[in-house]
């Protein structure tokens, strides 16, 4: 069984890196800069009570907002005004700060981000951490403000303009990878959810559930899972995982044609998507599929053929774990739970280096390097043994990743 007391231990430790961490950091940013750590502290101030872990979670925030008001920042969801936007809102959703106090600060922060928003979707910079579908979160969360709606519904109508028309359905080209950016007269589609077509899927489904453009949102989902479905594998040669990372319109597979084991890319982010939507829109074919995925996941991925090297969020052991007992509870099966334990057993296995934060460090090719944020190093990570140690506190900072 994983161990939870060397688990609680690892927090206190990540407690005191982060400390560190979020006072010294140069850069904000929920998930690629320090701003995230105020999340760490409020979660592990509903875990141990220790209003000294709130007080942590306030200062990182005014950190954060100085930082806004004084330095150029753009408008992305990993390090930019929409994910430290977000922050605040969660905040305010767990009662620990007063949303009222803060109706001023969002109202203007409405319309900077409408502005970039609408820059990026008319360029088709559809990436969820770094371009303009991740503004989509912090909107759905401001609802039901007339702006946020407004921009839902143009977002909704811009995905529609954009779509590429495939024999298999319909899909939006990547122009974030090096490989997609390069092939300007071969239009490649990301399979990944942290760029790529299963967070658009995703997206959809939750503005869907706010009963916004349904009748534009509903048969564009169903034509984007069809053709997602489509980009299974079919040679089982090519690597144990069941999709590739990009494909082209005629499903030929660019760059590595087996995926790796994580949030960022791979079946485990695909099978998320097909879920949520599902779950979401009222599709249970799409969550029976979805299940058969994570099925997949749970009796032939491990550590070596998903390249788990090692426990960040993004592309780690921690993201694995709390991606696979979301999965678990939603389906109420007893072997997802059991194989998340089993990854949050890697993640406590994993902090062997006595240099790195925690004992923890982030594998950047071709070296380790440390890392404190919560897309990579010690902050998510710590978010993720939260859960573990304390499944009664519902990991909704999980939202940011369009895991809940």
């Amino acid at each position: 069984m994983p161990d939870r007391k060397a688990a609680t231990i690892i927090l206190e430790q990540i407690s005191k890196e982060l400390t560190e961490f979020a006072t010294e950091a140069e850069y904000p940013g929920l998930l690629g800069g320090y701003t995230g750590s105020a999340l760490f502290f409020a979660y592990y101030y509903q875990l141990t009570g220790d209003e000294s872990h709130l007080d942590k979670a306030y200062a990182v925030i005014q950190r954060s907002l100085d930082a806004v008001a004084t330095t150029s920042i753009n408008g992305s969801h990993c390090s930019g005004l929409s994910g430290i936007a977000w922050t605040l809102l969660h905040l305010s959703q767990m009662g620990l700060i007063e949303g009222d106090d803060l109706n001023e600060t969002f109202e203007e922060t409405d319309q900077l981000l409408a502005e970039w928003m609408d820059l990026e979707t008319a360029q088709q910079r559809f990436d969820f951490l770094h371009q303009g579908l991740g503004v989509a979160l912090y909107f759905l969360n401001r609802l039901p403000s007339p702006v946020a709606r407004k921009q839902l519904e143009k977002l909704v109508m811009e995905l529609d303009s954009q779509k590429f028309k495939l024999r298999q359905g319909v899909a939006w080209k990547d122009l974030f990878s090096s490989l997609g950016l390069e092939k300007e007269d071969r239009p490649l589609f990301n399979l990944g959810l942290a760029h790529g077509n299963p967070a658009i899927i995703s997206i959809l489904a939750r503005i869907y559930e706010k009963n916004i453009a349904q009748d534009i949102v509903r048969p564009m989902v169903h034509q984007a899972v069809d053709w997602l479905i489509s980009t299974r594998k079919t040679n089982q040669e090519a690597g144990i995982s069941l999709f590739p990372v990009l494909i082209d319109e005629q499903h030929v597979m660019a760059g590595s044609v087996h995926s790796r084991l994580g949030w960022c890319y791979g079946d485990l982010g695909i099978a998320s998507a097909l879920w949520d939507a599902g779950s979401r829109m009222n599709v249970p074919a799409w969550k029976e599929y979805a299940f058969e995925i994570f099925t997949h996941i749970a009796t032939y991925r491990d550590v070596e053929n998903g390249t788990v090297l090692d426990a960040c969020l993004c592309h780690g052991s921690a993201g694995i774990a709390v991606m696979l007992q979301q999965a678990g509870l939603n389906a109420n099966d007893s072997m997802l739970l059991q194989n998340a334990e089993q990854w949050w057993e890697t993640v406590v296995t994993q902090n062997t280096f006595a240099d790195g934060p925690a004992g923890y460090k982030f594998y950047h090719h071709p070296q380790y390097v440390d890392s404190h944020n919560m897309l990579e190093g010690i902050c998510g990570i710590g978010l993720s043994l939260i859960t573990f140690v304390a499944p009664e506190i519902k990991p909704a900072w999980a939202e940011s990743l369009l895991i809940v």
